[in-house]
């Protein structure tokens, strides 16, 4: 559904990019706070969850990203209440679990609890309505994005050390992350947004080297809050700069 809805946003954009000033792009980065809600369930097979972990919600602190945000939208206004807008963006997403490590204690011989940390760069194309106030850059805004997660990474704070390990085109993530939005722009063009992924991060159906599933009875949903301020790029800036030129 979301892509037919972003096919026909850009459809309508192109159509009436020539011959309309409604029509503009911003850029922004995006400074985000993200968490999840990581925990994990009993085995329906009876079987041991991954590394002596016990059932329950292992998430832990807030993330906070700045590197590498970066989106490029494009914008048209249907009249000076309502606008929808589409693009294409890369962001920094992830979170953060209490889990029991890889690694076992030398006392005791059994896993000790460590903090883990999963993210992946993620290319998105979001489809967003505004309704406010365009000509003064007031509005709140509603929507939805795909994202296609391209570069995993994962750290685990072992006591003797990190242990990190980095993967393109990872199998450990699903490949592709739905997720709604909903924000606020103010004037000036700072805007404050709230994300909800709409599937788990991590690919319940991956199978380790060994033959195990590691994510098979974790769920994790990520959401964040990011606050960015976009630059407007007006259609009569191009034609005044021609013109001296």
């Amino acid at each position: 559904m979301i892509k037919q809805l972003f096919i026909l946003a850009l459809f309508i954009i192109l159509h009436n990019q020539s011959h309309s000033q409604s029509i503009y792009n911003t850029t922004n980065g995006e400074a985000i706070f993200g968490w999840s809600t990581a925990k994990y369930n009993k085995p329906d097979d009876g079987s041991r969850l991954i590394n002596g972990n016990t059932e329950g919600t292992v998430n832990d602190a807030i993330r906070f990203t700045i590197w590498f945000h970066f989106s490029s939208h494009w914008h048209y206004d249907f009249s000076q209440r309502f606008g929808i807008y589409t693009g294409i963006g890369n962001r920094n997403i992830g979170f953060i679990t209490k889990e029991m490590s890889t690694s076992v204690d030398d006392n005791t011989g059994l896993p000790y609890m460590v903090k883990w940390k999963r993210r992946s760069y993620a290319l998105g194309i979001p489809l967003g309505i505004k309704i406010g106030n365009m000509d003064k850059g007031f509005y709140g805004f509603i929507g939805g994005q795909i994202e296609w997660l391209y570069h995993y990474k994962e750290k685990e704070f072992l006591n003797t050390g990190k242990r990190k390990y980095t993967e393109w085109i990872s199998e450990r993530t699903n490949m592709f992350l739905p997720s709604a939005f909903i924000g606020i722009t103010f004037p000036h063009g700072m805007s404050l947004k709230f994300t909800y992924a709409l599937n788990n991060f991590m690919n319940k159906s991956y199978t380790d080297s060994a033959g195990n599933k590691p994510y098979k009875d974790m769920d994790t949903r990520i959401m964040y809050v990011s606050f960015f301020k976009s630059i407007r790029w007006k259609k009569e800036v191009y034609e005044k700069h021609e013109k001296k030129h």
